[in-house]
């Protein structure tokens, strides 16, 4: 197969209800809830902007209406986003549906939680289309150790991506194999949505359960970065704030 290397568009998955922040409000919801003044799914735009992507999807749910106020929140916004809004939310794979009849590969695909180092995030999709000649499938986003530890596990051998479980891999791996983990971006270079519809047509909305059945039988690499991790707790978003104003990285945002 052959792959235009040019990735102009992304799809930000932000519907889900945010359960584990133990908001005591129904707005802001996680999406824009404050990071350092900056609604917390602002910095993946801001990344994915940095990035050179030029149109964003941003799929939401009638709990994560507020995310609407983004394009109050930056003028620069208007001329690259535009938002889907589902209606029953039951799972990730059903919301990474919506965006069948609005994209196609090559695209990224990400979730509005994620955090890392503008230029970091920029090199790692750098790494990532390098292997976009290799005929993969897809590609996808791990970190060796993140400052705040995810659940999403992959081992890796010799930069391809050969397993993964939501909950961690417990048994060892081979000597040739790394533990890695991530899987907060993915760049699909093939399309993904003929199985979905399988798994959606059981009634199976789970990403995970797609996702490991999807590298079983797919070329899939990986685009190593320094650091990234998920916000899904009140405990993540201080520690985020904490780190963020170490680095530094953050204080000029997106013209």
């Amino acid at each position: 197969m052959t792959h235009n290397p040019e990735v102009r568009n992304a799809v930000i998955l932000a519907s889900g209800y945010g359960r584990r922040m133990k908001r005591k409000e129904r707005f802001p919801s996680k999406p824009m809830t404050p990071i350092n003044k900056k609604p917390l799914i602002s910095y993946v735009i801001d990344m994915l902007i940095e990035g050179g992507i030029e149109k964003i999807y941003i799929v939401y749910h009638s709990v994560t209406a507020d995310v609407l106020k983004l394009l109050d929140y930056s003028a620069c916004y208007a001329k690259y986003l535009e938002f889907i809004e589902e209606d029953v939310q039951k799972g990730t794979l059903l919301t990474f549906s919506r965006v069948k009849d609005y994209i196609s590969p090559p695209f990224l695909m990400t979730f509005e939680d994620i955090v890392a180092g503008k230029s970091d995030f920029v090199n790692m999709l750098d790494l990532g289309k390098r292997n976009i000649a290799k005929d993969a499938d897809l590609i996808i986003q791990t970190v060796s150790e993140p400052s705040i530890l995810s659940e999403k596990a992959f081992l890796t051998e010799q930069g391809r991506v050969v397993r993964y479980k939501k909950n961690g891999i417990v048994d060892e791996a081979s000597a040739a194999q790394r533990k890695k983990y991530g899987g907060m971006v993915y760049l699909w270079l093939s399309n993904p949505f003929s199985l979905m519809d399988r798994y959606l047509s059981e009634q199976n909305y789970k990403f995970s359960s797609f996702l490991e059945e999807y590298i079983q039988n797919h070329t899939v690499y990986e685009m190593p970065i320094n650091d990234m991790w998920d916000i899904d707790t009140s405990e993540a978003v201080m520690l985020t704030e904490e780190l963020l104003e170490k680095w530094g990285d953050w204080n000029a945002g997106i013209e």
